[in-house]
């Protein structure tokens, strides 16, 4: 993913073209927004060229492509697949820095406006480290970045996931994990992340999904697409010096992995707990307790321990040839972290069953 050319600014200091990351939940109706806001924003005439890069679509890809080299024609994994999902954002990435990069400038004698493109990141991005790497993309290609948090309550959220078509429904524990792990934007904490807008939905009542039409869904596109146009504006800044550029990647980096520790031991504190609770509230007396508070204590500080030394990156790299490789060293802690966790989550599920993990 290297350096892209800049193109010149039109007039009203917009940047050529935009990122746009969509950032929510599972089920929040991100997807739907983000076409929309792409036929939207074409028809408006505001820009020449929108696409849209869904990063489900790509990791379906890729796990059918794999089962394929297995010899079958379907998707035989269960659960999530850190291959598949580390392979699958790599590409996705990979997709949107060509569409930033393209030089399509066809259009650009028509009109101030006909220059332009929309590049739209359709994921979850609910890792904060997640929304970087795409800040990262859109810095380096001169282009803006916008983020779009489409908020909804978490049940609202859980209940469409559960109504969707079998082959696109996340996984509950997967779904929880990230519900419990998601960091929404923060611009005051986060200076990358502004702009960010955000639409919200609090209706609980899920019934209002199905009751939607095409005259909703065009509401809901205009008026995002009008936070989003408001909020289009010049390029990110690049650091001054190779030297000052070389110390925000380093710090990024040691600051991602000590957050991803601490985040899994309070997301596994929390885990643990609950699964002693229920432990209490089933048959079995205090020695199921006692094996369980053991075995789920065991297996979280191997978890733990895993993840630290897992997060040791590699030192002394510098250069903006070598951020490609940082992202990618990020990729691996955060899907062997979620592994890891849905691992543990699947344990403390069973000690808090009839039968217990590993019970008769």
């Amino acid at each position: 993913m290297g350096d892209s050319r800049p193109s010149p600014s039109p007039p009203d200091g917009r940047a050529r073209v935009c990122l746009l990351c969509t950032c929510g939940l599972p089920g929040a109706g991100k997807s739907t927004l983000a076409r929309r806001i792409a036929a939207r924003a074409v028809a408006t005439g505001d820009v020449a060229r929108a696409d849209v890069v869904s990063f489900d679509d790509v990791e379906r890809e890729v796990r059918l492509e794999t089962a394929r080299a297995r010899g079958t024609t379907r998707d035989a994994a269960r659960g999530f697949d850190a291959q598949a999902w580390r392979d699958s954002r790599k590409l996705a990435l990979a997709r949107v820095d060509a569409l930033l990069a393209s030089d399509d400038d066809a259009d650009a004698s028509d009109g101030v406006g006909r220059g332009r493109r929309l590049v739209i990141a359709d994921d979850n991005f609910y890792y904060a480290s997640m929304r970087y790497q795409a800040h990262q993309l859109a810095r380096r290609a001169r282009a803006a970045h916008v983020q779009l948090y489409v908020n909804v309550p978490v049940e609202l959220a859980r209940a469409r996931n559960e109504r969707r078509a079998a082959n696109e429904i996340v996984p509950r524990v997967a779904f929880d994990r990230m519900a419990n792990a998601f960091e929404p934007p923060d611009p005051r904490k986060r200076t990358f992340e502004l702009p960010t807008v955000r639409t919200d939905d609090a209706d609980a009542d899920d019934d209002r999904y199905d009751r939607y039409d095409d005259d909703d869904d065009n509401r809901d596109a205009h008026d995002a697409w009008g936070l989003v146009w408001d909020a289009w504006g010049a390029p990110p800044r690049l650091p001054i010096t190779e030297e000052e550029r070389e110390a925000l990647r380093m710090k990024g980096m040691d600051a991602n992995a000590r957050s991803a520790v601490h985040a899994l031991d309070l997301r596994s504190r929390r885990a643990l707990g609950d699964a002693m609770r229920r432990v209490s509230s089933v048959a079995g007396g205090p020695g199921r307790r006692a094996d369980a508070s053991v075995a789920l204590n065991a297996a979280r500080k191997e978890m733990l321990d895993a993840v630290r030394e897992r997060s040791k990156g590699k030192k002394g790299r510098g250069g903006e040839e070598e951020a490609g490789a940082d992202e990618f060293e990020a990729l691996d802690l955060a899907s062997f972290v979620m592994a890891r966790e849905d691992a543990f989550a699947e344990l403390c599920e069973g000690f808090g069953g009839d039968g217990g993990a590993g019970g008769a």
